[in-house]
Formats: C-alpha cells, structure tokens, sequence
C-alpha cells in the first residue's frame, strides 16, 4: 500500500542522511535558522501531534471533513504535486525547543512514527479515510492524507538537511584552511 510504503519512507529520508554528523554540528544552526537536531525535533512533534489527534477521535468523532474551497485545492496541489508553497510557516505548537537533544529527538521522531504505524495497523481502510484533523493551511485531512503530508514535509525538510550537510562541509574546509595558516 501507497500510504504504508510512504510512512516507512520518513526514517531512512530524515535520518540515513545524518549518520555520523557530531553532537557539536547537530546542534549548530545555520543562518538563522534551525538546527539539525530542531530539524528533527520539529518533525518528531509534527507526526506525534497528528497521531495523538487520532487516537483521541478513534471512537468514532471526527468524520467531517472541513475546509474552504481554497484549502482543498490547496490539499489538492500539495498533496498531488508534493511541493508546499514558499513562505508556509510551522504552526506554533510544532516549534523546536532552542536546544534539543539530538538523541532524544530522533527517538521522538522513531516512536511518533511508529504511532502513527500502529494507527494504520489497527484501523480498517474505511477509518482510515473516514476520520479527519485539521491542518492549519490544508483544512481537514484523514489519516492517508495526512501520511502523504508527513512523507512531502519530511521531504522537505530533507533537503534543507542536506543542504545543511553541504554547507557543514565547506565550513569545516574552511576551518581547516585557517587552522593550516
């Protein structure tokens, strides 16, 4: 299943790419902007908070869908097209802390994974599909929606770590060149 192979997708595109970065460069930011180890956490929050959604509405609340027009073609765009719009803002509750283990976050990030699998395991398709949770910018989404969401925002997110990786490396090169002067 689509939905299944996308969740288990989320790990390997956050994490594989950070083997080996040192505790010192987790926690390092660039730019003005997050850390690796905020990176994470702020994933980890992201997937928990849904899946926490979830199983609170999972006896049967939750099965109308809400959204304007707009939101659902914005759904519509973001999904299918698997882009989010420039300038899109992580909602308050979804912030990293200003220093975060970088070990407690990716066990965060594992277990609010591993939540959300236990989810798909344990409810039939039709619940799957039936019960939604408001996104902020996308109005209601249900729970393969949301998978889809996490797999595109994670996506994202991958590729600002990589280009963190990048920028980590010639930093170091240039490091490297001063200490050698």
């Amino acid at each position: 299943m689509k939905v299944t192979h996308q969740l288990s997708r989320l790990e390997p595109i956050v994490l594989d790419p950070l083997h080996g970065v040192n505790e010192e460069d987790w926690c390092r930011p660039r730019d003005e902007g997050w850390s690796l180890a905020q990176i994470v956490e702020h994933l980890a929050i992201s997937i928990d908070v849904v899946a926490a959604g979830f199983e609170e509405c999972s006896g049967g609340d939750c099965t109308e869908r809400d959204a304007t027009p707009e939101q659902a073609l914005m759904r519509h765009v973001m999904l299918g097209a698997g882009e989010f719009p420039k300038g899109m803002r992580a909602p308050d509750y979804t912030l990293p802390s200003d220093d975060p283990d970088p070990e407690l976050a990716q066990a965060n990030l594992r277990m609010a994974i591993e939540r959300t699998r236990a989810l798909l395991e344990d409810w039939p398709e039709e619940q799957q599909a039936g019960r939604f949770l408001r996104h902020p910018v996308l109005g209601s989404l249900n729970l393969p929606e949301w998978v889809r969401f996490h797999y595109v925002h994670c996506s994202l997110h991958a590729r600002q770590i990589e280009k963190w990786l990048i920028w980590l490396g010639a930093a170091a090169d240039q490091r490297g060149a001063a200490e050698q002067r």
